[in-house]
């Protein structure tokens, strides 16, 4: 696939839209990672946005080491293209890569539940509904953040009660690669029924009902690919094929 360099969207003299604190007991460059990382997947930074060694540099008061490492990472979750020579920008969302990442995410995702029903308890219900209603706070307030926090939470927690956090992690990198969608969906209105589908999936759970369990997350997971003809009708700059 070739793609056009884009052009910055603002000077790279300019501070980046969003402020950080590092903690400096903590690998710089894995919190710039993790800073930069949430900024492009929460869509504050678009595509075409210029990740600038200098500006990050200057926003955070770090050396160019770490940034580099931070930008080789979000190169690798293909979050940002690297140019040679040109510079580095938020990557746009391809088309041709979200299949397969939805695939990879929707395959993993349905192995742990099922093994999380074999240990399932009414303290994991508990546990999982709470989370729920954090969703409902969030979607009160309006808090987009905050309710995407704790949906990840809530898929995180079924890979932990399963003790399958090493899974987590493989789970995790596909869905970055995805979340840009989830978040251009709830500026659609998605939120609420996020809800009612994740309490479908619990309530199949608490009878035991794994089978039912699985068709509700499997059902949850694949909403996204059949909103997404009508979230790149309405954010087409946010994508290439």
């Amino acid at each position: 696939m070739s793609l056009a360099l884009p052009s910055p969207l603002v000077s790279e003299e300019e501070a980046l839209p969003f402020e950080a604190r590092l903690d400096r007991k903590r690998p710089v460059s894995d919190q710039l990672y993790e800073v930069l990382k949430a900024a492009i997947v929460s869509v504050r930074l678009p595509p075409g946005f210029s990740i600038s060694e200098n500006r990050i540099c200057r926003h955070f008061g770090v050396s160019r080491t770490p940034v580099r490492t931070a930008i080789t990472r979000l190169g690798e979750d293909e979050l940002i293209d690297v140019y040679p020579q040109q510079g580095s920008f938020v990557a746009p969302i391809k088309l041709s890569s979200i299949r397969d990442s939805h695939f990879v995410r929707k395959s993993l995702e349905l192995a742990v539940l099922r093994e999380l029903a074999k240990v399932w308890t009414p303290q994991m219900s508990g546990s999982a509904r709470a989370a729920l209603e954090r969703q409902r706070e969030a979607v009160a307030s309006d808090d987009k953040e905050f309710f995407h926090r704790e949906d990840e939470a809530f898929h995180h927690s079924f890979a932990g009660w399963a003790q399958l956090e090493g899974v987590w992690n493989t789970i995790k990198g596909a869905k970055a690669r995805v979340d840009r969608l989830h978040r251009l969906a709830a500026i659609e209105g998605r939120l609420p029924i996020v809800i009612v589908e994740h309490e479908a999936v619990l309530a199949a759970l608490d009878t035991g009902e794994t089978g039912e369990a699985a068709v509700r997350l499997e059902y949850h997971l694949d909403r996204i690919l059949e909103l997404l003809p009508q979230i790149h009708a309405r954010h087409a700059a946010y994508f290439v094929d």
